[in-house]
């Protein structure tokens, strides 16, 4: 409701409404107010052509700031906005442009602010260690949280591809990404049953066995193309106990 009526202290009601700006974001919220109607009626007139005249200025104004001769982007926050106007919003598909927007949401006001020629690498590890921090925030209670390395991995990645573009558009020299350290999801260790230790399985499985058994023959492709990937020397099973150890049924007495 864009309408909300105030109540003084003396008693004197009245009215005025508010409204988030056309093309205002989380981190530059911009909200329209105007107060001191008499009525409901009054304050959402006033607002509806307020609305509409704000809306035809962010025209105007979008329309002149991506035109050929616009001014070049200074600083991240330019450059992020021209490489998602000119390769993300036009190319990628409507999820990923959703997730490439919310990553770039995650970057410090201040690093956002920075001149191009002044980033440097230095400054991008110490954005990667606050996000690690401090990058997120809880859904409903809203404070600050932790972000994981994978995540953080792939807002370096949407800034090193913003700079990458910038280096072809002859903007800067170097992509200071490049010297950086994002850190390193750890990666998860993946291992395939050998046919013994499948058999052991449905036996375990009891009276499911017969449905267990049907899966996996479906599965036998994955499982071919997992045992390529261990005799390839990725990981070793030495480490991994017997599954008949794992899957031992209890005896009944």
């Amino acid at each position: 409701m864009p309408a909300h009526k105030r109540r003084y202290i003396s008693g004197k009601v009245a009215w005025y409404f508010k409204f988030q700006a056309p093309g205002a974001t989380r981190l530059h919220a911009v909200i329209i107010r105007e107060h001191g109607f008499a009525t409901k009626k009054e304050a959402e007139d006033v607002e509806s052509i307020r609305r509409s005249d704000e809306l035809k200025k962010y025209d105007l104004a979008r329309a002149g700031a991506t035109g050929v001769a616009a001014k070049l982007p200074t600083t991240l926050s330019m450059l992020l906005e021209e490489f998602f106007r000119q390769h993300v919003d036009e190319k990628l598909a409507p999820k990923t442009i959703e997730r490439y927007h919310e990553m770039a949401a995650c970057l410090a006001p201040e690093l956002l602010a920075m001149p191009l020629g002044e980033i440097t690498p230095l400054h991008l590890n110490r954005e990667w260690t606050r996000l690690l921090k401090s990058g997120g925030h809880h859904r409903r209670t809203k404070p600050a949280r932790p972000l994981s390395t994978k995540t953080v991995r792939n807002i370096a990645g949407v800034v090193s591809s913003a700079f990458g573009r910038a280096v072809h558009w002859g903007l800067v020299a170097t992509n200071p990404v490049t010297n950086s350290e994002p850190p390193v999801p750890r990666e998860h260790i993946k291992l395939a049953l050998l046919p013994a230790e499948q058999m052991v399985m449905i036996d375990a499985a009891g009276g499911h066995g017969s449905c267990l058994r049907s899966w996996i023959c479906a599965q036998r492709p994955a499982r071919a193309a997992a045992r390529s990937w261990l005799c390839a020397g990725r990981t070793s099973r030495a480490s991994m106990p017997p599954l008949s150890v794992l899957l031992r049924r209890p005896t009944t007495e």
